[in-house]
């Protein structure tokens, strides 16, 4: 029995294979049907890949926001934001930003929130479009300025982002680090804009410029070099003068920087430090004709100042009128202050004028005219060219033994306005007789400058 047990064959393990076959079929059926299952759902969207350098810009919409927010209102826009940025939810950012639009269209963090899913989408046009039209009202919001600072940069519009970083500056160190780094591009950008400006004669678009460029880099040297610039343009020099000189305190070796330094000193500063910069000048080349001319009419200059106050006043102005250019004869030449005429010319309109004698005394020695038919002077009348170059001739022709230029021109001699200019331009007072411009205003720095050269001419020492 025992032996027909043993020899009864081993029962085969098939059945066991089959059952774990179907174990394994089984789950994997079991995970093909869930990963089916799972096919109908909507994946997430993918989170945004934004350079870390552009994150830096984008922060909730209600940071900053300078008014009042109802409850649960900032929360919610921030909360899209947070997942636009992490989770890409985009649709989502965007959808809940006009519905807050369309009940108010003046919630601005929704509005934000907008710019920033078109900033996401790499639409930086749309971005900057969204937040441009309130950037003035809204300069301390610091989410606002922030996006608009970052989409005009990648705009390339360097003006717009460094306003929009400067608005918001002092709340934020991205802002300040911006404008630092911004900052000497961005002063090139105006300093080409204004002298773009200047060259079209536009002086109002220049110094709407020069405006901003003050504000934000008030010490950067294309600053103070604009600054220059439009101040020459519109006859400004004071304000020239404050910027020449700390131009010419940081390059103290630009020789024309420092000669334009000294002439603005001598007009409307300080003569002294006028003539000592020319003195400097001049000792470091002595050969320089130029440089002692201008020498020669810095000490004029710096004499000057020891004439009335009145008379001084006259060098800064602008244009002179007749009357000023009288009493700048009567105070710059001996032969009008002291000298004797032998006819009396009355102008009525002179009577209660503040150069009243001095106007007398140039009309009663010959050198300037009145109407008289009228017996008119018009003292505050512009005096051209053509009558200051009338008076410095009929000074020097009154010079004995005459002098060679003046041609045999006698005292009393009839001028026309040709005689005039070529007689000038003969003496030496201007380059030629084309320079006459016989209508244009005098100022009262040329009106000196004219007497000068007489001066010199007539042996007067100065």
């Amino acid at each position: 029995m025992g032996s027909s047990l043993l020899k009864q064959p081993v029962p085969k393990s098939r059945p066991l294979q089959s059952a774990a076959t179907s174990v394994a079929l089984l789950g994997i059926g079991v995970l093909l049907a869930f990963l089916g299952s799972c096919a109908g759902v909507d994946k997430p969207e993918p989170a945004p890949r934004l350079p870390s350098e552009d994150l830096r810009f984008l922060v909730p919409p209600s940071t900053g926001y300078p008014l009042a927010l109802k409850p649960g209102e900032g929360e919610r826009v921030d909360a899209a934001f947070e997942n636009l940025i992490r989770e890409g939810q985009r649709d989502k950012a965007l959808s809940l930003s006009q519905q807050a639009l369309s009940r108010d269209p003046d919630f601005y963090p929704a509005t934000v929130l907008a710019a920033q899913v078109a900033f996401v989408d790499r639409d930086f046009h749309r971005a900057k479009e969204l937040l441009t039209p309130q950037v003035a009202e809204l300069a301390h919001y610091t989410s606002w300025q922030l996006l608009l600072g970052r989409s005009s940069e990648k705009m390339s519009d360097l003006v717009s982002a460094y306003e929009a970083y400067e608005n918001v500056a002092e709340a934020t160190p991205v802002a300040r680090s911006r404008t630092r780094e911004l900052g000497p591009r961005v002063a090139q950008v105006l300093a080409q804009r204004i002298e773009s400006d200047l060259q079209k004669g536009s002086s109002e678009e220049a110094m709407t410029e020069l405006a901003r460029m003050e504000k934000w880099l008030p010490e950067e040297t294309l600053t103070l070099e604009s600054v220059a610039a439009v101040a020459q343009a519109t006859s400004n020099p004071e304000a020239e003068l404050k910027a020449v000189s700390k131009l010419s305190a940081r390059d103290p070796g630009d020789r024309s920087l420092a000669e334009r330094h000294a002439v603005l000193e001598l007009e409307v500063g300080d003569a002294g430090a006028g003539l000592r910069i020319f003195q400097e000048l001049a000792s470091e080349d002595p050969q320089d004709a130029e440089l002692q001319d201008q020498l020669a009419r810095a000490r004029f200059l710096w004499r000057l100042q020891l004439l009335p106050i009145e008379a001084r006043g006259l060098v800064s102005q602008a244009e002179l009128s007749r009357g000023d250019f009288s009493a700048m004869l009567y105070w710059l030449f001996p032969e009008v202050r002291y000298g004797q005429s032998r006819q009396v010319r009355i102008a009525n309109d002179v009577l209660d004028h503040p150069y009243r004698e001095e106007i007398v005394r140039v009309v009663n020695l010959g050198i300037m005219d009145i109407d008289e038919r009228l017996h008119q002077f018009s003292p505050n009348d512009a005096v051209t060219r053509a009558e200051a170059l009338t008076s410095m001739v009929r000074l020097l022709i009154r010079k004995q033994p005459p002098l060679a230029c003046v041609g045999g021109l006698q005292r009393n001699a009839s001028l026309d306005l040709d005689t005039v200019c070529a007689v000038v331009a003969r003496c030496g007072l201007i380059a030629a007789s084309s320079d006459c411009r016989p209508a244009a205003a005098v100022s009262g720095t040329e009106a000196v400058e004219l007497s000068r050269l007489t001066l010199n001419l007539l042996g007067v020492p100065q």
